[in-house]
């Protein structure tokens, strides 16, 4: 099953044209990287009109998170797709275990219809204390659960109809003969080996968070590809979202990550990734430096720049950043595409 390729195809100014220069028998090869943009909701207007100005300025994909609690990123990306004509638009991430996943394919086809060929649908288990402790649902095992939760969207999505009695679900369905199943590309959260390696086995792309190159390359790239493998089907798309900060003051970025990692200390997943990749958090969930540099882009155009295509040599496919505004949020959402934009020109 063959990926498909989002976004615009990032380059370096100064005539360093695409992504990651590989050898190749002593020379050097451009290879280039589709970006995109995570445009965080709540409230939904502003998340609309940046969508609208993301397309404008030439971004790629504009991909949009949900919360566990707050306004659904699915349907705010349905919104948007009945307001553009060309962007890429991504659910990223929709949370799995509240909502069954049958209704979640008729959701799905939707932004299909209204975004033919430009939207993908990327889901996610969460976190345990987030299912239990907000919804009062059962965790279970979130592997088996997503291996079932894709099978009927890709039943649904891909082939119309599904027929499957799991540990999880039991789902008899077929699409009406007017629908046509939209093929809609499936990517799947996946911080730690097993989740990346199921990605592998079944998903349409893979998508980390809050992670640098050690980590794509010593642990994400390769276990993925060894589910692919197991499958025997080609590997999916790795995509990494990337925070970035549009400043070279070291002591800014460093606050500024501190607090936007605050919310991720409580989950012990993040804490295991971080620990596998060899920046284990210090007492308190404090950031090292070395952590920060490793993680957070940040910087001028040409840093930034550099940053990405250390990403992309790192193994990333695809790379989506998250921008942490540090004053006037549409102000520095539009700087950050404009640097977009011209990586890709």
């Amino acid at each position: 099953m063959q990926h498909r390729t989002f976004g615009h195809q990032a380059s370096c100014p100064n005539d360093e044209r695409g992504l990651t220069a590989t050898k190749n028998g002593g020379s050097l090869m451009a290879s280039p990287v589709p970006v995109g943009v995570v445009i965080f909701p709540p409230p939904v207007r502003p998340v609309l009109d940046a969508i609208t100005r993301a397309e404008r300025a030439g971004v790629g994909t504009a991909w949009v998170p949900s919360w566990p609690v707050g306004p659904d990123g699915l349907s705010v990306v349905t919104a948007a797709a009945a307001r553009t004509r060309s962007i890429g638009l991504a659910s990223g991430i929709a949370i799995t275990y509240p909502t069954h996943p049958l209704a979640r394919a008729n959701e799905a086809l939707v932004a299909a219809e209204l975004a033919p060929g430009r939207f993908r649908l990327g889901i996610g288990a969460s976190h345990k204390v987030e299912i239990e402790g907000r919804y009062g649902l059962r965790f279970g095992k979130p592997l088996a659960h997503l291996r079932e939760y894709v099978a009927v969207l890709r039943g649904m999505l891909w082939d119309g109809r599904v027929d499957l009695d799991g540990q999880y679900y039991r789902v008899h369905a077929s699409l009406p003969p007017t629908v046509r199943p939209p093929r809609t590309p499936i990517v799947l959260a996946a911080l730690r080996k097993n989740m990346l390696r199921l990605a592998g086995e079944i998903a349409d792309g893979a998508m980390l968070h809050m992670t640098g190159p050690s980590y794509i390359r010593l642990v994400a790239r390769p276990a993925l590809d060894e589910g692919a493998q197991l499958a025997q089907r080609p590997r999916p798309a790795l995509i990494v979202s990337v925070p970035i900060l549009l400043t070279r003051d070291f002591a800014t970025v460093r606050e500024v990550a501190q607090a936007a990692f605050s919310v991720y200390a409580s989950f012990p997943t993040y804490g295991r990734m971080f620990h596998e990749a060899n920046f284990p958090l210090a007492a308190g969930g404090i950031l090292s430096d070395e952590f920060i540099q490793e993680v957070f882009v940040y910087g001028d155009e040409e840093t930034i720049c550099q940053r990405l295509l250390a990403l992309h040599q790192a193994g990333a496919d695809e790379i989506v950043t998250t921008i942490r505004p540090l004053t006037e949020r549409p102000r520095e959402e539009d700087a950050v595409m404009e640097i977009l934009t011209q990586l890709s020109t």
